[in-house]
């Protein structure tokens, strides 16, 4: 099994709003860049009756991955670790913010959002780790892009539910940004990776009893 931890991580809490709408579709927020602790509102929908008027509100949290040194593999599972406030559920989305390069969340990038592209399962939280397989779309970004950029947000806040809480109160999930998060996957096999007289790579596993994987070139090609 092999690793990549996060390259940068942090969540944008957004704007209070009158109305669920609003408040998802908000253009700016309040930035945390570079999170270190553990939040207990990494993930949110926050819904008050107030006195008259209501208050909506959304959290997401934003993760940058360097991944221009992985060429291959498979399996990938996004492992988090979740603290208190874990109910419900949360999927992993594209964002492309920081500029989509691992550059600083600056406030603006609130709606920095692609909820049609969407990375992982759908998946309960939970205090611990809380392991999300990533998708078919996730891992081909990920082998063939230098930059991977998932944004956790809540099932409610994907699916742009309208009522998610009848009452007042909070949809919450917390993370500990300074425990594991990271990207769990089985690397690519190394070696010799051609053809052998007609037969492929795949159905080789020794040349002259030499495993294939202790292989970089035969008769000086590579």
């Amino acid at each position: 099994m092999a690793y990549l931890n996060v390259n940068r991580k942090g969540f944008i809490t957004g704007p209070n709003e009158s109305s669920q709408s609003a408040a998802r579709d908000a253009s700016s927020g309040t930035a945390s860049d570079s999170a270190t602790g553990s939040e207990g509102n990494a993930v949110q929908y926050f819904f008050s009756t107030g006195r008259g008027s209501a208050t909506h509100r959304y959290i997401r949290t934003f993760l940058h991955f360097d991944t221009s040194g992985i060429s291959g593999g498979s399996s990938f599972v996004l492992q988090v670790t979740g603290v208190s406030n874990s109910d419900s559920t949360v999927v992993g989305v594209k964002h492309t913010a920081g500029e989509g390069t691992g550059g600083e969340l600056a406030n603006g990038d609130c709606d920095a959002i692609d909820f049609s592209t969407v990375y992982t399962d759908t998946t309960s939280w939970a205090v611990g780790q809380v392991n999300l397989t990533l998708s078919a779309t996730a891992a081909n970004d990920i082998i063939n892009n230098d930059h991977f950029n998932v944004a956790l947000v809540g099932i409610e806040d994907k699916n742009d539910t309208a009522e998610p809480l009848e009452e007042g109160g909070n949809i919450s999930r917390g993370i500990n940004f300074g425990s594991t998060l990271r990207l769990s996957y089985t690397a690519a096999a190394s070696g010799y990776g051609h053809k052998v007289l007609a037969v492929a790579a795949a159905n080789i596993g020794k040349v002259n009893t030499v495993a294939t994987a202790s292989i970089g070139k035969i008769n000086t090609v590579d």
